[in-house]
């Protein structure tokens, strides 16, 4: 870590209220970035502004549906006038997995949540954030995807479709903002510790490592260490790239028949 990195940079993580998206927000705080947090609910948001404030990083909630174009702009133009800018956008809101259900039971309505805020959501953010990256000569983006955009995870089609665009995406937004500075990449979590598997108990979360090369599930400052390396002037000359956070699962040519089957992270 390198507290100075982002020391004068204004940094909006979506979906920061918990999970990665959290661990997102600590890692830019810590390297000294001002961090806008985005959550749903302001219930969400609260303790992960009040934490980054403790720690000393000037942190502000922002409380909307990334899926809603009017709140997004709304968003973006309240970080302008309380920021005066914005350098990163961490897009890391998302459906995690709609209750992992079987493709001949997915309804239309969460099929179409999962993309609206997902994919929807990642354009809707990225462009009005770009647009107020232009006043300071450019910026980075990072999407938030899955392994699940180019593995399978059983009765989750909704979701590892959305990251499949969301990953087709980063590539197209690298092509078309590269001549305005704008640097897109994507970081691919694999199975990692969250809310969810802690509430499982330690039974689901051994049979998780047990599939994973690494040997273990990885935790959520892991993605934020491989968000804030993509979002740094370390990573000046890497656009329109996917970097897997997932201890070699992706790796793997498939999964033998005794694997455990493992879950997509939630955002």
């Amino acid at each position: 870590m390198m507290p100075g990195r982002f020391a004068g940079q204004v940094v909006l993580v979506t979906g920061a209220g918990r999970n990665i998206g959290r661990a997102i927000a600590e890692r830019f705080a810590a390297e000294g970035a001002s961090v806008a947090v985005n959550a749903l609910t302001a219930e969400d948001a609260a303790p992960a502004v009040a934490a980054l404030r403790t720690a000393g990083a000037r942190a502000a909630a922002y409380v909307a549906d990334v899926s809603d174009a009017t709140a997004v702009a709304a968003m973006i133009t309240a970080i302008g006038t309380d920021f005066g800018r914005l350098d990163v956008l961490v897009n890391n809101a998302a459906v995690p997995t709609v209750g992992r259900v079987p493709l001949l039971d997915l309804s239309l309505s969460d099929w179409d949540r999962a993309f609206a805020v997902n994919v929807r959501g990642t354009f809707l953010c990225t462009v009005a954030a770009a647009k107020l990256m232009l006043q300071e000569g450019g910026g980075a983006i990072v999407n938030v995807s899955s392994i699940g955009a180019t593995r399978a995870h059983r009765n989750a089609v909704a979701y590892d479709a959305t990251k499949g665009a969301v990953e087709a995406a980063t590539r197209a937004m690298a092509v078309d903002l590269a001549p305005h500075g704008i640097r897109v990449n994507a970081v691919a979590p694999g199975s990692i510790a969250n809310d969810r598997l802690r509430a499982a108990g330690p039974e689901e979360a051994r049979a998780r490592a047990a599939a994973v090369p690494l040997g273990r599930v990885g935790a959520g400052a892991e993605v934020a260490a491989a968000v804030a390396f993509l979002a740094s002037a370390d990573a000046a000359y890497i656009t329109g790239e996917v970097v897997a956070v997932d201890g070699g699962l992706a790796a793997q040519a498939r999964p033998s028949q005794d694997e455990p089957r493992f879950q997509p992270a939630s955002a």
